[in-house]
């Protein structure tokens, strides 16, 4: 389970350093073998193999005769590229994806459950500046109110 937001640095070669903590955790649960895609330009997907090996098995149910699932599954597995962590803790950015999300030097590393997310750092306080915005014009319904508490 992977969570949190840790701002990196992109050397000249392209590469970050993965955190301690989370690169122990992927090097666990996968040796350091992970798989970096995108679906859409706002940032780059970054998959434990294992997770991204599940991943792959349910969107093989989904049928490819619908435009919308052979759209999702086409786009997913397209970009999708095998990295290492290497013994120093970096990890190359192929620059396909690289320049998709826009990654400049200063990479925002998000925790998602399952995955990770690279952000451009710029572009991810512009989103959680919106988030803020929309989380506090939402009203919550009351279900959700008493089943979660911090």
């Amino acid at each position: 389970m992977f969570y949190g937001t840790t701002r990196l640095t992109m050397d000249d070669k392209h590469r970050l350093v993965i955190p301690a903590r989370p690169r122990k955790k992927l090097m666990d649960m996968c040796g350091g073998e992970v798989v970096m895609t995108a679906r859409t330009r706002e940032h780059v997907l970054l998959y434990p193999q294992p997770e991204f090996e599940a991943l792959l098995a349910r969107l093989d149910r989904m049928p490819d005769l619908d435009q919308a699932s052979n759209d999702f599954k086409l786009s997913f597995t397209a970009n999708a590229r095998d990295e290492q962590i290497d013994r120093a803790g970096r990890l190359l950015l192929c620059s396909d994806l690289r320049e998709r999300a826009g990654l400049t030097r200063s990479v925002m590393l998000v925790g998602r459950g399952n995955r990770f997310e690279l952000w451009d750092e710029e572009r991810w306080n512009a989103e959680a500046a919106a988030r803020d915005a929309r989380e506090s014009a939402a009203v919550m319904p009351s279900q959700v109110i008493s089943d979660f508490r911090l």
